[in-house]
């Protein structure tokens, strides 16, 4: 629970698979499995979706722009952090921006 509580909090934190098993010091199989368990999503997936609820605090509630949001939120590429945004959202982040934004 720590760690699902972790994730969410820093969610722009360079979260790996292979890096939080290091730290629990147990294997990375171990790990996906027991998550999905105990969560019923993968890490990664809570990490990805923790990252995107960022973003759209991010989007709505402040002027910068979308690669510094992406950076923000843990992605290193800008278009890689577009791409799920969109997949999970159904929207890309300027779109969902221009449609929630308070001026």
């Amino acid at each position: 629970m720590r760690l699902r509580t972790a994730i969410q909090k820093d969610p722009g934190n360079c979260w790996t698979v292979s890096e939080i098993a290091d730290y629990l010091q147990v294997s990375p199989g171990y790990l996906l499995n027991i998550y999905k368990k105990a969560f019923g999503v993968s890490c990664m997936d809570d990490v990805i979706r923790s990252r995107i609820r960022l973003a759209k605090e991010f989007l709505i509630h402040s002027a910068e722009s979308i690669a510094d949001i992406a950076s923000h939120c843990g992605y290193q590429n800008v278009e890689h952090f577009c791409r799920q945004f969109k997949k999970i959202t159904g929207e890309s982040p300027r779109t969902y921006q221009k449609q929630y934004k308070y001026y």
